[in-house]
């Protein structure tokens, strides 16, 4: 994971064009980022021209994105991911391969520490909270509303729900990701890949792609089995 402090990531004096990739609902969220920073969209690239996307043209599907010279325009990943990341993952990798900017991204309606280190692609969302010495990863999502307290460290394409709090010193794995309205107390550790549900309330580790759910969170797969 490669993060910078918040000093350095601020948008650029003069923002370039900005392409949206996706047209669903994260697409969404992120053009109105995206209008809160002053950065022009250019359009939107996506399998079809259908989208709930308001005043922003469709440029048409990925290959569109051949003619696009890299340094030209920057592109935002509008793709979410809901307990499954290899999709994001996938495109930022190709992006990434192909020479295209992907910038990080704050709503200015976010509260950072000055001591937060984001990484590459990064995007915190409206009224997300981040305390200080939080780490969050390359290509992560911290959503709407969620609050990361102090010294937690969140790894690359994981994504934080909306509403979701994480208490101080929380480790969060790679591609990792904690639904809507979680809470996981202080000190503890999510492997890479793991899934906890909306509305858990996380009191001891969770392995490496495992899966909890419920209040205390308890493994899916145990309870399913029982």
């Amino acid at each position: 994971m490669s993060a910078s402090p918040t000093s350095q990531t601020a948008t650029d004096a003069v923002p370039r064009d900005t392409i949206l990739i996706g047209g669903g609902g994260h697409a969404h969220v992120v053009a109105d980022v995206l209008s809160a920073l002053g950065r022009p969209v250019r359009g939107f690239v996506a399998p079809s021209c259908k989208t709930v996307l308001e005043g922003v043209d469709w440029l048409g599907s990925d290959e569109v994105l051949d003619d696009i010279t890299p340094g030209s325009a920057d592109l935002a990943l509008g793709v979410g991911s809901t307990g499954d990341a290899s999709l994001r993952r996938t495109l930022y990798q190709k992006f990434k391969e192909h020479g295209h900017g992907l910038p990080i991204l704050v709503h200015p309606i976010a509260s950072l520490a000055s001591s937060v280190r984001l990484g590459d692609a990064a995007q915190v969302l409206l009224g997300a909270a981040i305390q200080a010495g939080a780490v969050i990863g390359v290509n992560t999502i911290i959503n709407t509303g969620a609050i990361v307290d102090h010294d937690c460290c969140i790894g690359d394409h994981a994504h934080v729900a909306p509403g979701a709090v994480l208490c101080g010193d929380v480790t969060i794995g790679d591609g990792a990701h904690v639904g809507a309205g979680a809470r996981i107390i202080q000190g503890l550790s999510i492997g890479a890949g793991a899934l906890v549900a909306a509305g858990a309330v996380v009191i001891a580790d969770v392995p490496a792609d495992g899966r909890v759910a419920g209040v205390p969170a308890k493994d899916i797969k145990r309870e399913t089995s029982a």
